[in-house]
């Protein structure tokens, strides 16, 4: 189970899916969701929220522009079909203080391989914010990455070997603008967490949210970082310290968790607590943008080994085209690959470009 309320409009949302054994031949979670079940979410000032399924396990209040108050105290109802009840512990909206600033920095790696030594340029992206000087706050961050990207618009061409044969060069491919620029648009998967229980200044300073290496293309031309900051409870707080735990001892939020991760959810008909959580709280964010240009980083390559080739494909098999470049003598060469993610970025991303960019 999984639900989040926050002070920002939009849909109460929860999320009722089956635990079990649940791998795939790709290795990846299955999750069944839930039908049938009655949803609803009150609060402490008399009110009741009926969400309805929509999909993929989840439910939905009517009302897309309904929000939570800071203060509310907030609690998740569930009866499924077969007349198990569930229900959260009662959750109240802390305000949260707004992101002082979210910053990067540049600092060199060295990584020795045998007797291979290098150095890499990487580029950190840091976030510092403040508790209220009479509390105690438990913190948690959440983030979206959107960077702006091209297709590699050259290619090395073999001109065939042999005494007497023309050297390799570097042509300029000409590619479709439709496929060619694209921005993309992905979620953190990591859980960041920070509490200010021994911070006498009630600061958190340099708090580390994504580093950024050479590999891939993050900053290939522009990239930008939208920061969602959270105050959460102490408990949740430690459900997510554990849940972090478990991942960093099994390699990642996604793999086979060993043993029980419990929530704030409890089963009425036998008392246990549910897997899940049920997310109760204001939000404030901070969005930073980073230029290629700024930066010493390698811009980066999201496109290694995509086999670009001249050759025409051979009888019977369709490679998709890339590009296209023209020889001296002007014979234009169509530039084939052999996947179609090699040749056209919307596979990765959108032509569309971000209202905030």
């Amino acid at each position: 189970m999984e639900s989040t309320i926050t002070d920002q409009p939009g849909p109460f949302k929860v999320r009722l899916t089956k635990s079990g054994s649940v791998y795939t031949g790709l290795d990846t979670l299955k999750f069944d969701p839930i039908t049938g079940a009655i949803v609803d979410i009150t609060d402490d000032k008399g009110n009741i929220f009926p969400l309805y399924y929509v999909e993929k396990g989840w439910y939905e209040t009517i009302d897309k522009c309904l929000y939570g108050i800071p203060g509310n105290i907030y609690i998740l109802h569930i009866i499924t079909k077969d007349g198990t009840q569930y229900e959260s512990s009662p959750q109240l909206m802390l305000d949260v203080p707004p992101i002082d600033s979210v910053l990067y920095e540049e600092e060199k790696q060295t990584h020795i391989d045998g007797e291979n030594v290098t150095t890499e340029n990487w580029l950190n992206i840091l976030l510092n914010t403040h508790a209220r000087s009479d509390r105690i706050d438990y913190f948690k961050w959440e983030f979206e990455e959107t960077r702006e990207f091209e297709m590699p618009s050259y290619i090395v061409v073999n001109h065939g070997g042999g005494e007497g044969s023309i050297p390799a060069s570097i042509e300029t491919v000409n590619i479709d603008d439709e496929r060619r620029h694209c921005w993309v648009t992905e979620p953190s998967k990591s859980i960041l967490i920070e509490s200010t229980v021994s911070k006498q200044d009630h600061k958190i300073s340099h708090f580390l949210l994504q580093s950024i290496g050479p590999d891939g293309d993050k900053l290939n031309i522009r990239y930008s970082m939208l920061v969602k900051q959270y105050s959460i409870d102490k408990e949740l707080y430690n459900y997510f310290k554990i849940l972090n735990e478990v991942s960093d001892a099994t390699g990642g939020i996604y793999s086979k968790i060993p043993g029980k991760v419990t929530g704030n959810i409890t089963c009425f008909n036998n008392g246990e607590k549910a897997l899940g959580y049920f997310f109760v709280s204001s939000v404030s964010s901070k969005r930073i943008f980073i230029d290629h240009n700024e930066t010493k980083l390698e811009r980066g390559n999201g496109y290694p080994n995509c086999g670009w080739t001249t050759a025409p494909p051979p009888p019977g098999i369709v490679f998709p085209v890339y590009g296209t470049y023209t020889e001296k003598d002007g014979y234009i060469v169509e530039v084939y690959s052999d996947k179609n993610y090699c040749t056209d970025c919307r596979i990765r991303g959108t032509k569309i470009k971000p209202d905030f960019w």
